[in-house]
């Protein structure tokens, strides 16, 4: 029986905190009427009136944020108007003000200050909205009430400000209720955040009642289900406390997961928010490398320096995370598979299963043997040769088609053995300079035999503190393999470089970091297989790993 799969932490969403059994326990107080029912939204908008101190006229119930996104610019974006807005900005900002057939009008500029002169400089005639994210996503950062009250000050009053303040409650400040004696003001909000209630899809609109009523002919009547309802009423009446204390644990931990960021060689940006938004130098490898030991934080095509990471929602997750970053900015160990990353196959295995195939009368050129390997389940090359005859239509047993050869790789008292055309990759000086900075291991799919008898050819075999062959757990890309030499090592953390995608499958079962090694003579079916199976990162097989390990 395999092991069971780590459980994975997504901090891409920048969820909350799953709220206390309080809510199971308001759906078993309701019972099954709750779902038989269409269910009136007036009980939550009451209740959330209460929570921000206005009036429930000025509150619209919604399906997330989002619909009241929607429902902004439906209601005050005719088709051809302009929907002014600072970016980078929320995703669905824009793509609701498409669907509304309006026109973007973004502007680029300084995180943190809101830009008033550049949007003002935008704004005439055909400007329906202004739309403003405090504090942002993804950049974190907050606006000051004052700049957001000098903004509405200075608009027009036929055009209408949306605030969105998904991430109020982890601010500095709460312009809401400044905002709400902004006639032209609308504000979204959301139970998503701090209250832990994503999954319920329970938002806001707030602002002036006029605004709200024209908000409510764009959606249907029964926005919210019965369930999400009760739930979100019930935290607003009994769970504000238990709210409050998740935000100030955020607020807590926000500096702190900073100070990690920057010790790996992030640049954080400041954030008022439940999430950090840092640059590094290769931000794609920190993403595909997080993911790898099963921890999800998000990358934006368009920020390509930047990832965004919610913060740890307790201390578990909070030392998986900074385990996870440590890990990729110096990992205890380096593991390496042995052919096409240590050892040129090229002109030994690989050419002998050429050879092999040959003598039953088939041809297997090395493109075919590529895409075999790409394919994985490939990691055993007597299987792999065998495979290749079977779907040639030959047929003949594992052991006649491992003898011939082997008698090919191996030699004969006549003939010298392809294995003597092996040559080591990497230079001895790399690979002795790493072993005096890594734990350095081996996990390959050779005999025992063999894998030995090439690093003592090699002159390397004292740099590695594991040696892990076919005789010592089963093949990749099962991750039993690369635990035992984690194990021997005495390493938790580790970067496994693997040609095929039963290393990186392997790697990341094991909760190592998978970096996929693109062999001599590799074309873009084994790149693309690397980057498709989750390689963090692929280097070329050279003398330096492609300049891996420099710095």
């Amino acid at each position: 029986m395999s092991p069971p799969r780590r459980q994975i932490i997504d901090l891409s969403m920048n969820e909350g905190e799953p709220p206390s059994r309080a809510c199971l326990e308001v759906l078993e107080r309701h019972g099954p009427a709750l779902l038989r029912k269409y269910a009136d939204p007036a009980p939550l908008e009451a209740a959330y009136a209460a929570y921000l101190g206005t009036d429930p006229a000025n509150v619209l119930a919604t399906t997330g944020g989002d619909d009241a996104i929607d429902r902004v610019f439906r209601a005050f974006l005719a088709p051809g108007q302009e929907m002014v807005f600072p970016t980078p900005t929320f995703e669905m900002v824009p793509a609701c003000a498409r669907m509304a057939r309006g026109d973007l009008v973004p502007i680029e500029y300084e995180w943190g200050t809101l830009p008033h002169d550049e949007i003002l400089a935008e704004v005439n005639e055909r400007t329906g909205v202004v739309a403003v994210l405090t504090p942002d996503n993804p950049t974190g950062r907050a606006f000051s009430t004052d700049s957001l009250l000098r903004l509405t000050a200075a608009l027009p009053p036929e055009v209408t400000l949306m605030v969105d303040l998904a991430y109020a409650e982890f601010a500095d400040e709460d312009p809401t209720p400044a905002l709400l004696e902004v006639p032209r003001a609308i504000m979204i909000r959301t139970m998503s955040k701090s209250w832990g209630l994503a999954g319920l899809r329970v938002g806001f609109a707030v602002g002036a009642r006029d605004r709200i009523d024209m908000l409510r002919g764009y959606g249907g009547p029964y926005a919210l289900t019965g369930p999400s309802i009760a739930i979100a009423v019930d935290r607003l009446q009994n769970g504000v406390d238990e709210m409050r204390g998740f935000v100030e644990y955020i607020r807590s931990r926000r500096e702190r997961l900073a100070e990690v960021l920057r010790d790996v060689g992030g640049v954080p940006e400041p954030s008022q928010t439940n999430f950090v938004l840092a640059s590094f130098p290769d931000a794609r490898w920190i993403q595909r490398g997080m993911a790898a030991q099963g921890v999800l934080v998000r990358y934006f095509e368009h920020l390509p320096e930047y990832v965004r990471i919610t913060v740890p929602r307790d201390d578990s997750e909070f030392r998986r995370v900074e385990r996870a970053l440590r890990c990729l900015d110096r990992p205890e160990a380096l593991l390496f598979d042995m052919d096409g990353v240590l050892a040129d196959v090229r002109r030994s295995y690989r050419e002998a299963i050429v050879r092999t195939c040959a003598s039953f009368g088939v041809e297997a050129g090395l493109d075919l043997i590529e895409a075999v390997k790409a394919a994985g389940q490939a990691n055993d090359d007597w299987a792999v040769t065998h495979g290749v005859l079977a779907d040639a239509g030959v047929q003949t047993s594992l052991a006649e088609v491992t003898a011939r050869f082997e008698e090919l790789y191996q030699g004969t008292d006549d003939e010298p053995g392809l294995r003597r055309h092996e040559m080591l990759i990497p230079s001895r000086e790399l690979l002795a300079g790493l072993a005096g900075r890594f734990k350095l291991g081996i996990v390959t799919g050779r005999p025992r035999a063999d894998a030995e008898r090439f690093l003592r050819e090699e002159g390397v075999r004292g740099l590695f503190g594991a040696v892990v062959c076919r005789e010592d757990a089963p093949l990749k890309p099962d991750p039993a393999p690369v635990r035992v030499a984690l194990e021997q090592l005495e390493a938790r953390t580790a970067w496994m470089l693997g040609d095929t995608p039963d290393d990186v499958r392997a790697a990341v079962g094991a909760g190592a970091v998978p970096v996929g090694v693109a062999g001599q003579g590799g074309g873009e079916t084994v790149w693309t297989a690397l980057e498709e199976t989750g390689a963090a990162r692929i280097v070329k097989a050279d003398t330096d790993f492609g300049g891996l390990f420099h710095g």
